[in-house]
Parts: structure tokens; C-alpha cells; sequence
């Protein structure tokens, strides 16, 4: 009776030793391959800014008034006012230059008159040439005058125009030198003392004012940079590797904007050229930048203005139905990407065919099925063949 009772001793010991030692199912985290729409897409960030600016010059050069804009400020085209200037006044001549100036005004006048008798002394000889030609060209018709003479007196008649033509063109030009001799004394106030009026070329806000204060500015000096409001766009700054990928017209989005939802846009240029970016973390980066052209009404971003920093992503390919997996279930062997299937209860690793890629799920277009279960974020634990069970919420 002893011997039975050691003996039921040792197997039952040997039984809870051997159940120790026995594997346990490794808790993992599972997932299904399910079936759904997918969308490839890159995302970076940029700011806003306007498509198109207008930089509003002085068109006259004089005394500037101060500019009341700010930036921000709406403006509309031909009807806001954006600056006034006073021409500038003449200068005013002292007694040498006042009798210069009358001197040049009569010498000018003088020009004037003998140009006017030299066009009468023109016009005189070319009545005279035209007569002796009629004269010449009867008496070539009936035979008694050479045709000799009759070619000579054509060529003198036109000579005679051209020297009435040449006689006004030098009149002309004697009365504007007249001109531009009494402009010398003119009153420096004959303008009037009128400011010229600088309006709005276009319908925007002000985004730069380069002349605030009254001052005295050149023609040409830059006064305000007006925005167009409907040119706003998002300027992203991709990595290059992302922008290759990236085609004119392709279907886009702007979010984390600060305002409600997402923008819809659609990608108007990608820059041909890179440019090197340091990142916050000291790695330097080639960039890239794709415009993005807002195709929502404007009313949608009115809050957002230029400068402003934004989120932009761009959809490369979409597709309606694929299979897809969490992109954590997705681990590297033999060289390209693989999934842990749960077959038995058991994990079996299965190399798979990848195809889209989204921060959240991957499109799978081989080695899996759709209502297949695989595992997410597998562990070091997880091997091929182990034996597995799904982890509760306590575990």
C-alpha cells in the first residue's frame, strides 16, 4: 500500500512537471485581411502663399503721402486708393537762368519763323516746278519738246514736293523745341498742385508695405505688394524620392491647416529643381516643391492667408477594392515582405506581395486572403510554427 501511495506521488509530480515544461501559446495581437478601398499617398508640409503678387509702383515721381494700408487690409480693383502723390514742382530760377531761359524761348521762336519762310520758299518753288512741268509735258505730247526735258522736269516737280515736306517736318519740329523752351519758365505751381491718384490693380488684401510714411520717392519706387485673393496655394516641400512620384493634375488635399476638415486641391507644378533643407534633427534633406491649387470655393479657407503653414498630401493611386492588411503586420524575410498567418494555431510565416502603402494599412496582391488572420506587431517571440492564441485584455 506504501509502494502504490509513492507511486501516485511520482506520477502526479512527473504529470505537473511535464505540464510545465510543456509550451505555452504565445499571446499575440490579431488581425483580419479584409477587403476595401485604398489610397497610396505621400504627405509633407509647406505653407501657403499667393500664386500671383502685384507690386504697385509710383507712376510719377514727387512727394508721396503717408499710406494708410496694412498688411491684411482688403482692397478692390480700380476703386481703392492706394497712395497719393504730388508731382514734383519745377525748380525755381534764379536771374541767370530765368534770362538763359528767355533767351533760349526767343531763339527758339526766331527758329520758328525762319522754318515757317523756308517751308513758303518751299512751296514756292514746288508751284513753280509743277507749272514749268505742265508747261513741258504739252509740249512733249505734240512733238516740240525732247523727252529729255520732260523727264527732267518730272524729276524737278517731285524734287520740289520733297523739299515742302522736309520744309514742314523742320517747322514742326522748331515749334515743339518752342515748347519745351517756354516749359523752362513755366510756374512751378502750373499743375495745379493735383495729387495723382494710385489705385488697386487687382481684388486682394495688402501683403507688404514697402513706403509707409510721406516721403519723397522716385518713379518706379515700389509703394505696396497687393495679393490676388483667388491665386492662393499651398507650397509643399516634398522629399525627393516622394516627388519623383508626383505628376501634374494628380488629385490632392490640404489638412492640419487650422481650419475645419481638409481642402480639396489638386497639384498645378512640381519644381524641376531640389534644394537642400536641414532637418530639426540636423540631416540634411533634398526637398522639392509641388504647388498645390485649391479647387474648393474660396469662402471654405477664408480664414487662411499666406505664410501660413499647412499640411498637403498628394494621392498617387487609389483603388476601390483590394485586399489590405495593418501595415503592422508586415515584417522583412528573404529579401522582401512577409506576414505571421495563423493556420492551426500555429503562426506561419508566409512571404507575401506588397502593394500600395498607406501610414495605417498595406494593399496585398499576393500570399494572403481576404477573412485571413494575421498577427500585428509579432514579437521576437513569434517564429514560424509557434503556437499562438489570440491576447486578451488582461494579458
Amino acid at each position: 500500500m506504501r509502494w502504490i501511495w509513492i507511486g501516485g506521488v511520482g506520477l502526479a509530480l512527473a504529470v505537473v512537471i511535464g505540464w510545465l515544461f510543456v509550451p505555452r501559446p504565445t499571446p499575440v495581437d490579431l488581425a483580419v485581411v479584409a477587403s476595401g478601398p485604398i489610397a497610396e499617398s505621400v504627405a509633407d508640409q509647406g505653407s501657403a502663399r499667393i500664386r500671383e503678387a502685384y507690386v504697385v509702383a509710383a507712376p510719377v515721381g514727387g512727394r508721396l503721402h503717408r499710406i494708410d494700408l496694412d498688411v491684411g487690409d482688403r482692397v478692390t480693383a480700380g476703386r481703392t486708393a492706394i497712395a497719393r502723390i504730388d508731382p514734383a514742382a519745377a525748380d525755381l530760377l534764379d536771374a541767370r537762368s530765368r534770362t538763359q531761359a528767355e533767351a533760349g524761348v526767343a531763339a527758339a521762336a526766331a527758329t520758328v519763323r525762319a522754318s515757317a519762310a523756308e517751308q513758303d520758299r518751299a512751296a514756292a518753288e514746288a508751284q513753280r516746278s509743277e507749272a514749268n512741268l505742265t508747261r513741258v509735258r504739252s509740249l512733249a505730247e505734240r512733238g516740240v519738246m525732247a523727252r529729255q526735258a520732260l523727264e527732267d522736269a518730272e524729276a524737278a516737280a517731285r524734287t520740289g514736293r520733297a523739299a515742302v515736306r522736309a520744309a514742314a517736318a523742320g517747322l514742326a519740329a522748331s515749334r515743339a523745341d518752342l515748347v519745351r523752351a517756354r516749359a523752362a519758365l513755366s510756374n512751378p505751381e502750373a499743375n495745379g498742385g493735383r495729387p495723382v491718384l494710385v489705385t488697386a490693380p487687382v481684388t486682394g488684401y495688402v501683403t507688404r508695405v514697402f513706403q509707409e510714411s510721406a516721403r519723397t520717392v522716385m518713379v518706379g519706387a515700389p509703394l505696396v505688394e497687393v495679393g490676388d485673393s483667388h491665386g492662393l496655394e499651398a507650397a509643399i516641400e516634398f522629399l525627393s524620392q516622394d516627388a519623383v512620384r508626383i505628376r501634374e493634375g494628380m488629385t490632392a488635399e490640404v489638412y492640419d491647416w487650422g481650419g475645419p476638415g481638409v481642402l480639396a486641391a489638386r497639384v498645378r507644378r512640381v519644381e524641376p529643381q531640389g534644394f537642400t533643407k536641414i532637418s530639426a534633427l540636423g540631416v540634411e534633406e533634398q526637398r522639392v516643391l509641388v504647388f498645390l491649387q485649391f479647387t474648393d470655393p474660396p469662402a471654405d479657407r477664408a480664414t487662411l492667408g499666406p505664410g501660413y503653414r499647412v499640411w498637403g498630401r498628394v494621392f498617387l493611386r487609389r483603388a476601390a477594392a483590394v485586399k489590405k492588411a495593418p501595415l503592422g503586420a508586415l515584417v522583412r524575410a528573404a529579401g522582401g515582405w512577409a506576414a505571421f498567418k495563423v493556420v492551426g494555431g500555429k503562426a506561419r510565416l508566409t512571404l507575401i506581395k506588397v502593394g500600395a502603402l498607406t501610414d495605417q494599412e498595406a494593399e496585398v496582391t499576393a500570399g494572403l486572403s481576404a477573412g485571413d488572420q494575421v498577427i500585428v506587431f509579432p514579437s521576437d517571440s513569434v517564429r514560424d510554427g509557434v503556437r499562438v492564441r489570440a491576447r486578451r485584455r488582461q494579458d
